[in-house]
């Protein structure tokens, strides 16, 4: 098999609106590709990408590296497979209860999220294993029976189903679990089955069946779909690593992407903020936000000392968690194609709905009417209808200021007014979720720059910042092309988690180190036999989540122990002196909660609750040539249109294009900086500059014509 070093490493973010794609040769080159997506079918148009690389997939790839939102796609628009869910008897409610908190607090009429399984397709199996991982109720053989019967008769009714299996305490003791497994996988040969001891392995029973759900539900269109993408592989010829990003930031070998589907949720959302972070270094900004803002959703993540943030919980649908380790972001319904109306208070709002790709915004000329975020930059300017994706698809002005026209009535303004309106409504909405990333986890966004990209973001970023008064925005190249980029670094990483539920103070955590050893292990050899491959060096993290006794949540500690020798052979169990490793996580512990809530209970008993570990082969470094213009070679006469600069005011702004701008090259705003993929503006009040990285980053001015 090839190595991912081997020639040319293709990335490919397949989103709602397009699907995007990077290409990168071993000494540098690069080709890139944007089409428009095909959600019906979403492998042709990643087919369609590889044709415009004119790149000889057989003899020059060596690596390709996808990814997608079809995971996303089916959980959101409820498009998965009919599931019947097993659970230990007399808890068949437990999808239906979920949790006591609410959206609303006071909001009387709010009603709880939809399960994935329908109750008539809940079954109960009489077995009870307790919280210490006894059996109470044994699994009996008549009673495996009863099930697989019951299951039987359900299913000519659901057409192409999945089955989940989620039992009481199996992540303590998964015996009955791996038994019924079993069984059912024998019984049933073609219908999916997802085990709650295999995919989420955690304490928590809600979330842990609801994932087990989850990953059932996409299972057979995620199946169809790398079935469908590694034949059209196949059939053009790419032999070399093949690849799905995971929601950890990871990749996983096509062929195995069926095997836990729900890795894949947040797949193609983890590509960009691997870019992000990846730009964020490269311009030396030890704290920044990351901002994806595509043509459907915009996602935000956050870059401390140069990594990415993790989080064990992602809530799909608010109520609707899944908890493997996903890359910590939030995704808000706020794109170039957020549609704007007025909603039944009279008040303007934008998103969540999109006009997608299909018909996609009014300006496309393609059937749709309603206003978006879009028609709105178009109608004031800061599009030119003749150059939008470098001048593939012209952008039908008039189209776009009769759909903004269309909320003059109901708001009372003129179209400008209501222009600015809709993109001030978009720009708050995208501030709400920078402020959920850093200040709901214990930052100060002041201090973050903002990695702005995405074929939407560069457009809004300077106007976010100065709303939320950070320092820099920094526009990566070819924006509207970094989450492909992105698939393109990604490292091929196994996240593993497990339960154990232990006092730091007691001899009851002497096994701590050794279990986590026991993770270690269990990550690295998933790793190895997914890769297929013992190319690379293997890098172990391990982790141990802990809290105060009491308190309903943990915090995540990283542990810097190594586990596993760096040639691919098992070391030893870890063996550092329990009381110093007891000693140091109870220390680390104390001052993370300090950190996230401003205070410590030194005097408080710490109990731990998940054991983790990642095992990773990092990548290796990509390097690209240079496509910024020649030094001194910086237009000396841009060309200028109107544009609509704020307050109802125009200005003529300078418009330029990225690829003759060299290295220090800087101008004040208003201008329009536009490359094939995406478009910056830089408005009154903001300097960009073109650093060596070929960033452009955008300082906001002093009153004396200063950067801040």
């Amino acid at each position: 098999m090839s190595t991912p070093d081997a020639g040319w490493r293709i990335g490919v973010d397949t989103g709602g609106t397009f699907t995007d794609l990077v290409a990168v040769s071993a000494g540098g080159e690069v080709r890139l590709a944007k089409v428009s997506s095909t959600p019906a079918a979403p492998a042709l148009a990643t087919f369609e990408a590889l044709s415009r690389t004119d790149l000889d997939l057989r003899a020059q790839v060596g690596s390709f590296v996808l990814g997608t939102t079809i995971a996303t796609n089916a959980l959101l628009q409820r498009r998965g497979a009919p599931t019947i869910f097993v659970t230990t008897a007399g808890f068949e409610d437990m999808l239906y209860i979920q949790r006591i908190d609410r959206r609303g607090l006071y909001d009387l009429q709010w009603v709880k999220p939809t399960p994935y399984v329908l109750r008539r397709n809940t079954v109960g199996i009489g077995e009870r294993i307790l919280q210490d991982g006894t059996i109470r109720t044994p699994l009996t053989e008549a009673e495996i029976e009863r099930v697989v019967d019951e299951i039987r008769g359900l299913l000519p009714g659901l057409g192409e189903a999945a089955v989940a299996v989620s039992l009481l305490f199996s992540y303590v003791n998964d015996t009955h679990e791996r038994v019924l497994a079993e069984r059912l996988r024998s019984a049933f040969p073609e219908t999916p089955i997802s085990v709650s001891s295999e995919v989420a392995p955690i304490w928590r029973e809600f979330e842990r069946s609801n994932t087990t759900v989850m990953d059932a539900y996409v299972k057979p269109i995620v199946a169809r779909f790398a079935h469908s993408l590694a034949a059209g592989l196949d059939e053009r010829g790419l032999a070399g690593w093949r690849a799905l990003m995971k929601s950890n930031g990871g990749q996983v070998a096509v062929q195995h992407a069926h095997e836990r589907p729900a890795e894949l949720v947040l797949s193609g959302i983890a590509a960009g903020m691997i870019a992000g972070s990846y730009f964020a270094r490269a311009v030396d900004s030890a704290r920044a936000v990351t901002l994806d803002m595509g043509g459907t959703s915009a996602d935000v993540g956050v870059v401390v000392d140069g990594q990415l943030r993790f989080s064990g919980l992602f809530e799909v649908e608010w109520g609707m968690p899944i908890a493997l380790p996903i890359i910590d972001v939030a995704t808000i319904g706020a794109g170039g194609g957020s549609i704007a109306s007025i909603d039944a208070g009279g008040l303007l709002t934008v998103g969540p709905e999109s006009a997608g790709a299909d018909p996609g915004p009014a300006c496309y000329g393609r059937g749709g009417t309603l206003p978006t975020t879009t028609d709105a930059n178009l109608a004031i300017g800061r599009l030119d209808p003749d150059y939008f994706l470098g001048g593939e698809l012209r952008l039908d002005v008039g189209r776009a200021q009769a759909a903004v026209e269309s909320l003059t009535g109901p708001l009372g303004l003129p179209r400008d007014q209501v222009a600015e309106a809709i993109i001030s409504v978009a720009i708050e909405n995208m501030a709400g979720a920078l402020r959920l990333v850093t200040v709901d986890r214990g930052f100060d966004y002041r201090e973050f720059d903002l990695v702005a990209f995405g074929g939407a973001g560069p457009l809004h970023a300077a106007e976010i910042a100065r709303r939320m008064g950070m320092p820099r925005v920094i526009i990566p190249p070819s924006p509207g092309l970094v989450s492909a980029f992105g698939a393109v670094i990604a490292d091929e990483r196994v996240d593993r988690r497990s339960t154990l539920i232990r006092r730091l103070d007691r001899p009851e955590a002497a096994d701590l180190p050794v279990e986590l050893a026991r993770v270690a292990r269990a990550a690295t050899g998933q790793l190895l036999e997914q890769r297929q491959s013992h190319e690379g060096r293997v890098e172990v993290q391990t982790a141990v989540s802990c809290r105060y006794i009491g308190q309903n949540y943990e915090q995540e500690i990283r542990m810097e122990w190594g586990h596993i020798d760096k040639s691919f052979e098992l070391a030893v169990d870890i063996a550092p002196d329990t009381r110093d490793f007891l000693a140091a996580l109870s220390h680390r512990f104390h001052e993370a909660h300090e950190r996230a809530y401003g205070y410590s209970m030194t005097d408080q008993p710490i109990q731990s609750v998940y054991l983790g570990a990642t095992a990773l082969i990092v990548t290796p470094p990509v390097k690209v040539d240079s496509y910024g213009g020649s030094a001194g070679n910086a237009p000396t006469s841009p060309r200028r249109r109107p544009v609509l600069v704020g307050d109802g005011r125009w200005a003529d702004a300078a418009v330029l294009f990225r690829r003759d701008l060299a290295v220090g090259f800087s101008i004040e705003g208003p201008a329009i900086i536009e490359e094939p993929d995406s478009t910056t503006y830089v408005p009154p009040g903001f300097e960009a500059r073109v650093h060596p990285s070929q960033c452009l980053i955008l300082t906001p001015l002093t009153r004396d014509g200063e950067p801040a």
